[in-house]
Order: C-alpha cells, then sequence, then structure tokens
C-alpha cells in the first residue's frame, strides 16, 4: 500500500479500512491476540457521541455538533441525526451538548494558555502506510499534528485529569501503546515525528478541569519497542493462522497470583 494521508475522511469511513490501527495492537498488548483479532468492540454510541462531540469543540469545529431536545425521542430527534450524519458530525441532547462544549473548550483554551498552537496544525488526518519490515497495511488518525514540530497529540475525556490518577490509566488502557503506534505509523508514512506525544485530559463534568501530559522519549521508546514486537507477532500469526488467547488452560490462584 502507498502513503496516503487524507484531511477530509469521516470517523466512519476510516473505521471501515481494513489496515491495522492502534485498537487491535492495545487490544493484543492488553488482553490477548484472539481479542485482538476478532475486531474492534462496540462501545456505548451515547457515550462515544459525547466524546467525540468534546473533539470537534477541541479541533475548533463546533459547527460538527447539532443540539437536541431533552431526549433522544421523536421524529425531531431524528431528523437531526441524520443532519448530523449528513456532515459527518454528531447530535446531542441539550445537557450532554452542553457538558461537550464545556469540555472542548476547557481543553483547547488550556492548550492554547500553555503554548500549544492551533494555527497551520492538521486535525484528525487519516493515515495510511505500511509496516516495512512486516508488510502489515497500518492506519492512524491522530487527534491533532503539527507538521512544523512534529508534536502529536491525543485528546482523552475522561472522569478525573487528576494526574495520578491519569497515570493509572495511561498503562492500564494501553495509553503507551497507542502513542507508540501513532508515532510509529507518521514515521512510517515519511512525516516529521518528535521525541515526545503530548496527552490532554479533559474531564467531562464540571469544572471540567484539563492536564497536559508529555509522554517523554524514554516511555515512548519502550512503547514503541513493544509495538514492533506485537507486529512481528501479528505477521506471524497471519501465516500460521494460530491465534489463540495465550493464556494457559489453567490458572491457579495462591497467594504468590499476580
Amino acid at each position: 500500500m502507498s502513503d496516503s494521508i487524507l484531511h477530509n475522511q469521516t470517523n466512519a469511513e476510516y473505521h471501515e479500512h481494513p489496515a491495522l490501527g492502534s485498537t487491535t495492537i492495545k487490544e493484543w498488548s492488553l488482553k490477548s491476540p484472539a481479542h485482538a483479532m476478532y475486531g474492534e468492540r462496540t462501545i456505548n454510541s451515547y457515550i462515544a457521541a459525547e466524546g467525540t462531540a468534546a473533539h470537534f469543540v477541541f479541533e475548533g469545529k463546533p459547527e460538527m455538533v447539532l443540539c437536541g431536545g431533552e431526549t433522544r425521542r421523536g421524529s425531531a430527534w431524528t431528523e437531526l441525526e441524520k443532519q448530523a450524519s449528513n456532515i459527518g458530525g454528531v447530535a446531542l441532547p441539550v445537557k450532554a451538548y452542553n457538558h461537550a462544549m464545556a469540555a472542548g473548550n476547557s481543553a483547547r483554551n488550556h492548550c492554547i494558555a500553555h503554548n500549544i498552537s492551533f494555527n497551520e496544525v492538521w486535525t484528525e488526518p487519516s493515515i495510511y502506510t505500511t509496516h516495512k519490515p512486516t508488510g502489515i497495511e497500518v492506519k492512524t488518525r491522530p487527534d491533532y499534528y503539527n507538521p512544523k514540530t512534529g508534536d502529536l497529540l491525543d485528546l482523552k475525556t475522561t472522569q478525573s485529569a487528576k494526574p495520578s490518577d491519569f497515570l493509572r490509566q495511561f498503562y492500564n488502557l494501553g495509553y503507551d501503546i497507542q502513542c507508540a503506534a501513532y508515532s510509529l505509523f507518521c514515521e512510517a508514512a515519511g512525516l516529521k515525528v518528535s521525541d515526545r506525544f503530548i496527552f490532554v485530559a479533559v474531564e467531562k463534568l464540571p469544572p471540567y478541569a484539563a492536564q497536559i501530559f508529555v509522554v517523554e522519549q524514554d516511555v515512548l521508546d519502550a512503547a514503541k519497542t513493544r509495538v514492533e514486537q506485537i507486529l512481528h507477532e501479528i505477521a506471524n500469526s497471519r501465516k500460521t493462522g494460530k491465534i489463540t488467547t495465550g493464556w494457559p488452560p489453567v490458572f491457579k490462584i495462591n497467594f504468590n497470583s499476580n
């Protein structure tokens, strides 16, 4: 597959593309190869819509979020969802809309106040390339890419942006694997990539606290090594056709279990 960078692709179009993304690699690392190759899990569409809305606002595209009434019911709501789908946006009831607007603006303003520029950056580019050592077609869609600095950034909506809470999520939810995959795939596509990765966490509810987290090179390099290892494991599983959980058939629970 030749390298391709698409700037106007919708989320749905991106996810329909068969290339391997970071979600599969995270599942492989966090759960098992069998879970990873089963395909992407379906998450609650209402929760996903609220997160997507906050992302649109953060990226400076609030017009992509349409505000409805109090509930997701009735012909008016159905029509609003159609309008949102037609523009590649999302529709939300008024309460969720207000939360998403506040969270997205809080994250954006916090970045601007701390010298993260939104001038001449790419927001949600769909990037397709080939991982040359394995020949696997891969893809990534960073929330933010600055072609001048090479900075990549991902927004996370969360219950708590407190540093100690986010640090637990960073490893438990595979954010280290995610940012390493984003960096590796952008590099493979020939893009300039910095030696750090930025996460911006913002709380979904008042006070909509926002916090910037910078993943430094040592952590990023360690995660890249793991991603490379997983890609080779995936390539091997495709050759052999053997995909299992990799778990022991019997797991004994005792005081030394972990």
